[in-house]
């Protein structure tokens, strides 16, 4: 009965150990894809950075507006990147408004020429195939303003 016993918590810990190195490649395989876009953002390469957004999103503009607001508006506001370091991933089996799933959320804090501070946040989801697809990216930041005065961003507010 013993050895029995010693199994089981033998065979549970396997598992668990299985399942977080899974979780763990999960969270290395999304950051790889989430650091290749942010690349190809900052080299100014946005067809390729449409190409690597999930159909969902994708399917909520079209590829000339999306590439008209970062070419045109939130790239010149932030200015030159400059450097990022990775400071949070979360990954996540459910997220409001999107079907079950496995996500990853991971947060950046970057360095642009006009800010002082921006944190970029990428949101990941797995899709059947097993790659990771970009559905959405957020920027918090603070514009550099010599004047003392709040600074007002350029973009337009919806």
């Amino acid at each position: 009965m013993k050895r029995y016993f010693l199994f089981v918590i033998f065979s549970f810990s396997v598992f668990f150990a299985a399942a977080q190195k899974t979780q763990k490649q999960h969270m290395r395989d999304a950051e790889k894809i989430a650091v290749s876009w942010l690349e190809k953002l900052n080299k100014k390469q946005y067809q390729d950075c449409w190409n690597m957004l999930a159909e969902k999103t994708q399917s909520q503009t079209s590829f000339k507006d999306w590439n008209a607001y970062f070419s045109t508006e939130l790239m010149p506001e932030l200015g030159n990147f400059i450097s990022r370091k990775y400071y949070l991933a979360e990954i996540e089996k459910q997220i409001e408004g999107l079907p079950e799933g496995l996500y990853v959320t991971i947060r950046y804090q970057s360095e642009y020429a006009n800010t002082e501070s921006v944190e970029e946040i990428i949101l990941l989801s797995l899709l059947e195939s097993g790659q990771w697809s970009i559905l959405s990216y957020f920027t918090e930041y603070q514009l550099i303003d010599n004047d003392g005065e709040e600074p007002k961003s350029k973009l337009k507010k919806s």
